[in-house]
């Protein structure tokens, strides 16, 4: 085994996923060093994008994580990412992976081995995978040093500083103003949705009645979204609902089905400031997974299609 690596651990993940890599990198960087693409553009940044990330997961990483979701894979940089990965597997096995879950009961990539073991993220939760990952990462012969004083010093600031903006955000006009924009542009990203696929041929409609949005066409289900702040300048329980009614529910200027509707799944997202500069919907009934608002589009809608097409009619 080469044992001069230039990385502890590299991850390789969508960018649905990169607040679940920022929070393992968070808690492992202090011990090992770790690479995301974000923390490292600086360095990579004039070379070859795919020379330089084939080099990290084909090669200069001892250990490679994927958080894996069925996407992952299939767009231009994680695409370079998997085959540096798969072209490496042929020469170093699969012991050099460690492959993260990031939905619920995932079908895994066919190339990879059925008997290859997986942190699952769900039941572990981020700090049960950061250990399992520098288990992993010690096991292949990294020596993860111990934090200083310092450093955890350091670290705690960050997340205090951190926690004190993201009060902030949820009580302030602007937080609000922030998630009423991020309310539209996931209202125009379920509208543009539901015209492409109404292209190939599936009919969905997708309308606007006050502040609900309402997707329907699948019978018997339709899909009800909603989100309205309490007060003016602040988000607390303030929550974008996504209800999937067998039926149609009563609603302000509309009557609902003639059968009683039945609630088949209701979720809630909350807008909040989960980085630095960056905020994200997110998910109270999903263990915290992070959306733009056009990813949260997609990801309602791909529910509501799944759920329609294992719903009998009456």
């Amino acid at each position: 085994m080469n044992e001069d690596f230039e990385y502890d651990v590299a991850f390789s993940f969508n960018a649905i996923d990169e607040g679940i890599a920022t929070q393992l990198n968070d808690l492992l960087s202090p011990r090992l060093k770790t690479f995301v693409y974000s923390e490292r553009q600086r360095e990579i940044a004039g070379t070859d994008g795919q020379e330089s990330f084939s080099a990290v997961y084909g090669k200069t990483a001892r250990l490679v994580v994927v958080l894996f979701r069925p996407e992952w894979g299939e767009t231009p940089w994680t695409r370079i990412e998997r085959n540096a990965i798969k072209n490496r597997s042929l020469d170093d096995g699969w012991d050099f992976t460690t492959f993260v879950p990031t939905v619920e009961k995932p079908q895994m990539p066919p190339w990879l081995p059925k008997t290859r073991l997986y942190v699952g993220l769900q039941r572990w939760g981020i700090e049960g995978a950061a250990a399992a990952i520098e288990a992993r990462a010690t096991e292949r012969g990294s020596n993860p040093r111990e934090e200083t004083v310092a450093e955890r010093a350091d670290r705690l600031r960050r997340s205090q500083d951190l926690k004190a903006k993201q009060q902030q955000f949820q009580s302030s006009e602007t937080g609000v103003q922030s998630a009423l924009q991020a309310y539209e542009e996931f209202s125009l990203g379920i509208e543009e949705h539901a015209k492409s696929i109404a292209a190939a041929g599936v009919k969905i409609d997708a309308i606007r009645s006050q502040e609900f949005r309402i997707v329907t066409g699948l019978y018997p289900c339709s899909m009800i979204c909603g989100f309205r702040p309490y007060f003016s300048n602040s988000l607390e329980n303030a929550y974008l609902l996504v209800d999937v009614f067998k039926g149609f529910p009563p609603l302000p200027g509309s009557y609902g089905s003639i059968n009683k509707p039945r609630k088949l799944k209701s979720l809630r997202y909350s807008y909040q400031l989960v980085r630095p500069d960056y905020h994200a919907w997110v998910g109270v009934d999903e263990k915290g997974r992070e959306f733009t608002p056009q990813q949260l589009a997609d990801h309602v809608l791909r529910g509501y299609m799944d759920i329609s097409e294992k719903t009998k009619a009456d």
